[in-house]
């Protein structure tokens, strides 16, 4: 008699995931270690009592009731082993990319980057980003960037994980970013492939996985054809996936849920546990939706409750809930289309939100012309955020 041949009161819950992706990566880890496991969704038709009074979880993971204290014990250790000895964590929710803060002379001012660390904590997200696009990293030499890094992964202390950008144009440069990233206790690195020059597909994998290679961290893909000029295809990202253990997620940057969607099903059946992470709030909902794990957003620099909102409500099975909040916020999609790099309509919103006293970035950049500093505030009253 197989598990699928038990009776309800024959199975002992030993988990509850908060997605699919997740029940499905702890069921791969019973299945492995010859624990026979199988999965219960809260999130179907009949269930809709539980789901209303569950708080925040998809669904259970079951094994026999002979098999719980087995079961159990390969969990508690395995999850130790991942988080702890391997570096290995499991990136899903909101993780905003944070900016890079400046002094009015352009320096980098430590303590308002410290603060703001905290502010974006605080409001509930699930992760940080540092020394990306939106840190404004093509600005800032070697030593700022590890500096900076040293300085948020030092002010988290553990709170949420924190992933270190390691984007160059030189493949040994990179490397170099991830390993310091490993020695100052990151929780996972972003991998860019290398830009000014359009690379191939064996560029894009020989890139990525000679960083993988380097260390022990978790390597996410970081897929953005705007500033690379090449888009990842979910063919490569499977690829790659699949050739290196510590690839275990992707910031997808593409205004096409149709690749993201692709990456899903593609990567997922083969590795539950790869994280799909949209780099764009307006595709948060339908990333969540194709079972992807949630985003890594700019705009949670100044409204992070925004994209945490509808992420939670997701989570919970309010799915309602989630639509509505991301309907209701659309307009704040106009962002992009205002003449300026995004990092530049990012710090102006936080000066007219109050969150830091100037927009300080560094040149070539410059700040928002009138008439779109107008039109940004219009957005921010549209959003209810003014």
């Amino acid at each position: 008699m197989g598990i699928g041949d038990l009776l309800p009161h024959d199975y002992a819950r030993v988990h509850q995931a908060a997605t699919e992706s997740e029940a499905m990566f702890v069921q791969r880890v019973l299945d492995e270690a010859g624990i026979p496991a199988v999965v219960r969704s809260r999130q179907v038709p009949g269930y809709a009592e539980i789901i209303r009074g569950a708080i925040g979880y998809w669904g259970d993971v079951l094994v026999a009731v002979d098999d719980r204290e087995r079961a159990e014990a390969h969990l508690g250790t395995y999850l130790r082993m991942m988080k702890g000895a391997l570096g290995v964590a499991r990136f899903a929710g909101i993780i905003p990319p944070l900016v890079t803060l400046f002094d009015q002379t352009g320096r980098i001012d430590d303590e308002a980057n410290e603060r703001h660390v905290d502010v974006v904590i605080d409001s509930g997200v699930h992760g940080l980003f540092a020394m990306g696009s939106t840190g404004e990293v093509m600005h800032l030499s070697a030593d700022e960037r590890r500096r900076c890094a040293e300085l948020v992964v030092r002010k988290v202390d553990g709170r949420v994980p924190v992933l270190i950008g390691c984007a160059s144009t030189s493949t040994e440069e990179a490397v170099s970013f991830a390993r310091h990233a490993q020695s100052i206790g990151a929780d996972g690195v972003v991998v860019l492939p290398p830009y000014y020059w359009a690379p191939n597909d064996a560029a894009i994998e020989a890139h990525i996985g000679a960083v993988a290679e380097a260390v022990e961290l978790p390597v996410i893909i970081y897929n953005f054809p705007a500033v690379v000029g090449t888009n990842i295809s979910p063919v490569l990202v499977a690829g790659i996936a699949t050739a290196h253990e510590n690839v275990v997620g992707i910031k997808d940057t593409i205004d096409s849920i149709a690749h993201i969607q692709e990456v899903i099903d593609r990567v997922k059946p083969i590795k539950p546990e790869f994280s799909v992470l949209c780099g764009t709030e307006f595709h948060l909902l339908n990333t969540l939706l194709s079972g992807g794990d949630g985003a890594i957003p700019a705009v949670a620099n100044f409204a992070p409750q925004l994209p945490v909102q509808v992420y939670e409500a997701f989570r919970q099975g309010r799915i309602a809930d989630a639509a509505a909040a991301m309907r209701s916020r659309l307009g704040l999609a106009a962002l992009y289309q205002l003449d300026a790099p995004f990092f530049v309509v990012v710090k102006e919103a936080m000066v007219m939100l109050g969150l830091i006293a100037h927009a300080t970035v560094r040149r070539p950049a410059g700040p928002l012309t009138d008439a779109n500093r107008t039109r940004l505030r219009e957005m921010l009253v549209e959003a209810g955020l003014l």
